[in-house]
This record gives C-alpha cells, structure tokens and sequence, in this order.
C-alpha cells in the first residue's frame, strides 16, 4: 500500500493572485483553525497571498495529534517556510498564535534563513512576561472548559452547545492550553523586523501595557493599535484589522525592504 502524502502545514486559496508581491501567514489561536482568516484573502489587496497556517489536529490535520509545545509547532512550522522565501512574507498570530509565530522568526533567524518583513501580532502579551495565572491546563473536562469560556469567551456557540463536537474539540483545547502554559521565552537579541501589536479595548486579559512591551522584542520600528473588541476582536473587527496590515505591509514594508534605520520609535494609535 503506497505511503500517504502528509499533509501540509500551511493551506493557500484556491485562487492565488498573480500580483502578489508579498505573502502574509496567519496563526491561529488556542483551539482555532485556519478558518478563523478564511475571509482575509478577499479583505487584503492583490498584491498580498494570505497563507493559513494549518497546525496538528485541526481542518485537514484534525486526525494528527496536536503538539503541545510552543517550540516544537515552531520548528515545524519553520521548516516549511524554505519553500516560500522567494518572496517577502510576514506573520499574523492571534493570541497564542502570536506566540508561536515569535518563535517561529526566532527560529528561521538561528537558522540563517529568511526572517519576516514585519511581525504583527494580536490579543497577546508580549512573550517574556509570566504566563496568565491560574493554569486551566490540569483542570478536570468540565471545570476547564467552564474556565476557558468564562476567561476567554472563545468557545462558538455552536461547539458549546454540542457535547460530541465539545468532546472532539476538547483535547485539541487541552493541548494548545499546555503549549501556553508551559512556555518559557528564553532571551535572544530582539527581531530585526518591525512588530505591530494589536489589543482590543474591552479585552479583560491582554491590557495596552502588557503589549507595549512586546516593543523589546524588535530593533526596528513598534506600533502599538487598541482596536474595539475583546479579546476576540479578530472576529467582531477584521475590516479595521485586515486594514491596518495592510496599509503597514503595501505603505511600510514592501517599499522599505532595504531600510538602515535600527531604531524604534514607539507609536501608540487608537482606531
């Protein structure tokens, strides 16, 4: 019996644009899918090819078993990025997706290879602060569950409310929570890419401070935006998001790829 093809951790649309001058991947958050930018292709200009990052057990990798380590999904990750260096590219994570797409660059940048144009990231603390306390990871079923949704709000209705899809659901939850929880930011020399760093104004957990300090991270320039929303404004908000990368990639980056400036001047925007 021939070997199956393992399947790709990244997924493209179906109708890639022939302009496309840079590409944009899309991290998704705990317990998310790449179907959480399925509307990003549309919302961003020819000249961006929005790639969803598609990690174990979930969309078509739903029957591999999710890694539960921020590190290990990194070096996955980043050894399937050779084959799209052809061109700039740059990350959006959301959440613990932000996360993983920071130890992704890390990795690509200790490895020689490639680094990201820009680093945007959304509902995230910046990576070397603590970790959220208390840990939910160890929690039995319905405790964690209750407390993932009631720090969070980031279970659909239409999961919550099914006890089989709840049940299918639940270990990929369980092992993206652990990858969270038991992160360590180990202290490398800040990017050398620009971050902008997105929080939204009714979040309860990530607040403006704890993502101004993502600024540390960088050696190039740092955008703060709060945009309306909680911690879930990718949702609510993804016009006003989509834009704001969009204007940073097609304005800032793509027209300065050959910038000398290090510096960082810290910008704080209110959309």
């Amino acid at each position: 019996m021939p070997q199956r093809k393992p399947i790709s951790c990244f997924l493209r649309p179906r109708h890639k644009s022939p302009h496309a001058e840079a590409r944009l991947f899309c991290f998704p958050h705990a317990g998310g899918a790449p179907s959480a930018f399925f509307g990003w292709p549309e919302a961003m200009s020819p000249e961006v090819e929005v790639i969803w990052v598609q990690q174990p057990g979930r969309g078509a990798r739903f029957s591999e078993e999710p890694y539960t380590g921020v590190q290990a999904t990194a070096d996955e990750i980043a050894a399937g990025l050779n084959m799209y260096a052809d061109a700039p590219f740059a990350f959006y994570g959301h959440s613990l997706g932000a996360v993983i797409a920071f130890e992704v660059a890390r990795k690509l940048r200790r490895d020689g290879n490639r680094m990201p144009c820009h680093l945007f990231v959304g509902a995230a603390r910046a990576p070397h602060l603590e970790r959220i306390q208390p840990s939910l990871r160890n929690l039995s079923d319905e405790v964690f569950l209750n407390a993932v949704h009631t720090r969070y709000a980031g279970i659909p209705a239409a999961v919550s409310d099914e006890p089989e899809l709840m049940q299918l659901f639940l270990p990929l939850l369980r092992a993206d929570f652990t990858a969270y929880e038991t992160y360590t930011c180990v202290e490398e020399p800040p990017l050398s890419c620009p971050i902008t760093a997105f929080t939204g104004s009714e979040d309860p957990i990530v607040k403006l401070d704890a993502v101004q300090q993502w600024a540390s991270h960088t050696n190039e320039k740092f955008t703060a935006h709060v945009l309306p929303g909680d911690h879930f404004f990718l949702n609510a908000n993804s016009a006003l998001l989509t834009k704001k990368i969009r204007e940073a990639l097609l304005i800032f980056d793509l027209n300065h790829s050959h910038r000398t400036d290090k510096s960082h001047p810290f910008e704080e925007a209110r959309a």
